[in-house]
């Protein structure tokens, strides 16, 4: 033991908290020597009701909660006293038994009960109320928790967590053992929860080879969806190779040799352009060859009407609407039914929704049916709102329709279409790969799609930079906007995203629409920042049209420190408040979250932002624009606070006033399309907090992290090997 390390012993009295997206728990014991309750935090499987446990740990002071006792390791002990049986059997472990029951078993056999139950089950049936049928039921269960304890200890024995022994017992039953032994990289492909870093610790804990070919081919995989995570869709071959022989710790040269075992078996493919080979995973090549195959084909397209026949129409509705457009807008008009496929772009006050609204009038003209969507739910409000017609996510445009193994399937694809012969993309430049392959697999040969989005925002969260390469291309017409209309509000913002977009300093405004408030010191400047939103919603009346924006999500001034901040200033604790402790935080009622990740059966999606209405006990009811959603034990994982949100996360909003964090510690993420996609989220209010240094480099650092791809390749329809 460590010093100051003690073991104490007792019975577990109540599950106080359970961690969703980990093994940390705190319990309540009933100490044995002494017979006072004690309450125990720590990392380990989650202990039953009844059970007797050793612990080893220390004790501890909670500034909020008093003393506790903070465990390194505890361990079962079946109990052997006659309460510590009857406990343990009343506690739902042992399906079939509630206390009356367990109490007569008890009063029958006495400490023997455990022993009985496992090795002489048959004496059961002498016990009023236990049938044939019950006793089958409640050996079953005794044994399939035993099998779950035995594989636990197994687990952590080894140094792993033993929480992961009822998901192991659930896919493989009796073989779960011997996949732990000789098949572990199974577990990555196999078992919810469980990915390469996992199933590696496993693996090297119970004795594989760690220059075993099963680990370096899984390593080498893992590591390739890894770097798609960074937004590249295939990876160079000696990159992928050199990054791969440093976290798995072998050779290149038998890395090398691994990596064509799995090109010639068909789990990786490569193609070759340039001088490079790039390796993708059979998923993203798919997606890249298909997206370039239905572009070209869209490209092809015969014109739906002539020129003139356009031209006739603009007159008469720019008379009608009694405002002229600008010569690029008429451009962006006449090429929208010539050709299959076109892009419009152009940064905020170019006119962008006019020109939404005028090709939507002439489609409407044309007799076509128009569907309207952007990639995330507050693009496509934003969209309603400004074109007075449904929009949808393309997620639920396209129908989500569960999965097959981990790939995401639709209801909308190539053999059953959207009913659309013209659908408009509004903020594409958050487009990924992987949606745009599903959007273009819906549309009928003879629809005719436009993407909308400004180039110069950052790319999107996903694989891919969709927008960037089909204007690289130069195989889709696209139409640049450049006028900058005058806009009666936010105009110094419009001016200002402009000036960010050229390298050229903001012009600022002390207490007006574009302020930069300079700080001396990062913890200072939280604190300021927090202040600063609860004024900001006094004056808006609303805490959705006031966003915090911050480029990362640790230091002072990043996204995790500043919602702790700004909770405590707007919605901090009090006795009536309900609560719910996830991790380290607490969510309580009336908080602004996120959602993290696509939920297809709840029908939330990544970015969604909500208000917590309701908490009971291990649910959250949180009420998002189009509907209400419960949230239920490990799923309360899938949300977190967002009054601050990283730049990334507010692609596609729109906010009444924008407060963002510019320090110097976050210099590593600063550069000029990061601060221009942020300035351009406000609508009439962007206060800037930080040092001149921070605004500089975000002004003038251009530098922008490569993306693989080879999209724009394949629509130049270029040879690759």
């Amino acid at each position: 033991m460590m010093e100051n390390e003690e073991i104490i012993r007792g019975s577990v009295e109540s599950i106080i908290f359970q961690a969703p997206d980990s093994d940390f728990l705190i319990f309540r014991i009933r100490i044995d020597e002494n017979d006072s309750n004690l309450t125990i935090m720590g990392k380990g499987l989650k202990p039953l009701v009844g059970e007797r446990l050793e612990v080893k740990g220390c004790y501890v002071m909670h500034k909020r909660y008093g003393r506790q006792f903070s465990a390194s390791f505890w361990q079962r002990i079946l109990p052997d006293t006659e309460e510590g049986i009857i406990r343990f059997l009343s506690s739902r472990t042992v399906n079939g038994i509630g206390p009356a029951l367990a109490q007569r078993i008890v009063d029958v056999f006495g400490k023997e009960t455990i022993r009985i139950i496992e090795q002489e089950p048959q004496k059961l049936l002498q016990i009023e109320g236990i049938g044939n049928k019950k006793l089958a039921m409640l050996t079953e269960s005794f044994y399939e928790e035993k099998k779950v304890n035995e594989l636990a200890l197994a687990l952590e024995t080894h140094g792993v967590s033993g929480r992961f022994a009822g998901r192991l017992l659930q896919v493989y039953g009796e073989e779960a053992n011997y996949v732990l032994i000789h098949e572990p990289y199974r577990m990555v492909r196999e078992v919810e929860g469980i990915g390469f870093k996992t199933a590696d610790q496993i693996a090297l804990a119970f004795g594989i080879n760690p220059l075993s070919e099963e680990r370096l081919a899984a390593g080498l995989i893992y590591v390739l969806y890894d770097m798609t995570q960074s937004g590249h869709v295939c990876v160079p071959d000696n990159e992928l190779v050199h990054r791969s022989a440093a976290i798995l710790r072998a050779e290149e040269v038998v890395l090398r040799e691994i990596l064509n075992n799995s090109i010639q078996t068909g789990q990786l493919i490569t193609a070759y352009y340039g001088g490079v080979t790039y390796v993708y995973t059979e998923e993203a090549y798919t997606e890249e060859v298909e997206a370039a195959r239905h572009i070209i084909e869209m490209t092809e397209m015969t014109p739906l009407q002539t020129t003139s026949h356009v031209a006739l129409f603009l007159e008469r509705w720019q008379q009608d609407c009694k405002f002229k457009l600008a010569d690029e807008q008429i451009q962006a008009v006449e090429q929208s039914l010539e050709t299959g496929i076109m892009v419009i772009t152009g940064g905020p006050g170019t006119g962008k929704t006019t020109i939404i609204q005028t090709i939507i009038r002439l489609a409407e003209q044309e007799g076509l049916r128009i569907m309207l969507c952007a990639p995330t739910g507050r693009a496509a409000k934003r969209l309603t709102e400004t074109t007075n017609r449904e929009a949808l996510t393309i997620h639920r445009l396209l129908g989500p329709g569960g999965y097959v193994g981990t790939k995401q399937i639709f209801d909308h694809n190539e053999a059953n279409p959207l009913p659309a012969d013209l659908v408009i993309v509004d903020e594409v430049s958050m487009l990924d790969l992987e949606l745009m392959y599903h959007l273009m697999n819906a549309l009928r040969p003879e629809c005719r799609c436009i993407l909308v989005g400004d180039a110069d925002q950052l790319p999107s969260v996903g694989a891919g930079a969709v927008l960037h390469d089909i204007i690289r291309s130069e195989v889709v017409p696209v139409v640049r906007l450049q006028t900058v209309f005058r806009q009666k509000d936010g105009g110094r913002i419009v001016t200002n995203a402009h000036l960010i977009n050229r390298g050229r300093l903001p012009v600022v405004d002390i207490g007006g629409e574009f302020q930069f408030l300079e700080i001396t010191d990062e913890e200072s400047g939280a604190v300021l920042i927090s202040k600063l939103y609860a004024q900001e919603i006094k004056q808006t009346g609303d805490k959705f049209s006031v966003q915090v924006l911050s480029p990362m999500y640790r230091q002072e001034c990043g996204v995790d420190h500043l919602n702790q901040l700004i909770q405590e200033q707007t919605n901090g604790a009090a006795p009536e408040k309900q609560e719910y402790k996830n991790g380290i935080i607490f969510f309580r009622v009336g908080d602004k979250v996120m959602q993290k990740k696509n939920d297809y059966d709840k029908g939330v999606f990544n970015g969604d932002i909500g208000e917590i209405y309701a908490i009971q006990q291990d649910m959250i009811h949180v009420r998002y624009p189009e509907q209400d959603v419960k949230y239920e034990g490990r799923e309360v994982e899938e949300i977190t606070l967002a009054y601050a949100v990283t730049v990334h996360k507010s692609q596609g909003s729109e906010y009444h006033t924008v407060i963002m964090a510019l320090v110097n510690s976050h210099a590593i993420m600063l550069q000029r399309n990061l601060f221009y996609t942020a300035v351009t989220r406000a609508k009439r209010k962007v206060i800037l907090v930080g040092t001149k240094k921070a605004l500089r480099l975000a002004v003038e650092n251009v530098r922008t992290s490569r993306r693989f791809t080879l999209l724009a390749q394949r629509l130049r329809e270029e040879e690759l090997c």
